[in-house]
This record gives structure tokens, C-alpha cells and sequence, in this order.
């Protein structure tokens, strides 16, 4: 009897928990601080899918890590958050940009022919902090 309860309980659970859509960025809560070490920042959100390196005017090493997400609000976004590191020392952090993906309510042969856009910052997302 317990297991004819217990089997759909916990297909139930594993079937609600298969799928969630992530509304806000990982980066927006308090897990980012400025002035945090590079290796502390990579350890917890891993590694970048890309970089880039230079050296500032006064020969401090400079670099920026990129990091995508998919992020729902109504529509799915792909937003490329930027973090600057001066030094080893996050110092900023910025979206520099934002693609609206495929809409669940728009055909996707259209979806094909139209090119993605980049969509003005939403309040879901976190803003621009600069030192």
C-alpha cells in the first residue's frame, strides 16, 4: 500500500523539478562584491566563455571575463554579463549585451528568418557598478 503512494509521490517530484526557467542573474545577488579576487570569483561561477587581457595606462594588468546566461522574463534573453578585474581585483561589472532568443508564442520558421536583436536593459537584470 505505502508503495502505491510513495511511487507517483515521487514521480511527481521528479517531474516538477525537471524544469525551471531562471528569471533573475546569478550575478545580481550578493554573492558578487567588488574587490573580490579573480580565483575566489572563478571558484564560484567557474570559468568564462571568453576572456581578454591588457594593461592599463599606469601598467596594471587589466582583465575581463565574459559570462552568458539564459534568463526568462516573458521571452527568453541570452545576456553577456562583463567582469573586470584590475590587478586580480574585480573592480566592475556590466552587461554588455542582451539577445532576445525564440518567443513560445512566435512561429519558429519566422524565429529563422529574423536575425536576433539586442534588447534595452530590463529591471530583472542587475545594472552597471563601476569603481
Amino acid at each position: 500500500m505505502k508503495f502505491k503512494i510513495l511511487v507517483p509521490l515521487l514521480c511527481l517530484c521528479f517531474l516538477s523539478s525537471c524544469y525551471t526557467s531562471q528569471l533573475v542573474s546569478k550575478f545580481s545577488g550578493t554573492q558578487v562584491e567588488l574587490g573580490m579576487s579573480q580565483n575566489e570569483f572563478i571558484q564560484k561561477f567557474g570559468k568564462p566563455f571568453n576572456k581578454e587581457m591588457a594593461y592599463t595606462y599606469d601598467k596594471h594588468k587589466r582583465e575581463t571575463l565574459f559570462y552568458k546566461e539564459d534568463l526568462y522574463r516573458g521571452s527568453w534573453f541570452i545576456v553577456t554579463t562583463a567582469f573586470t578585474f584590475v590587478d586580480s581585483k574585480l573592480v566592475s561589472q556590466e552587461i554588455v549585451r542582451e539577445e532576445r532568443q525564440f518567443n513560445h508564442e512566435e512561429h519558429p520558421r519566422r524565429e529563422k528568418h529574423q536575425s536576433s536583436t539586442t534588447c534595452p536593459r530590463q529591471n530583472f537584470l542587475l545594472s552597471c557598478t563601476n569603481i
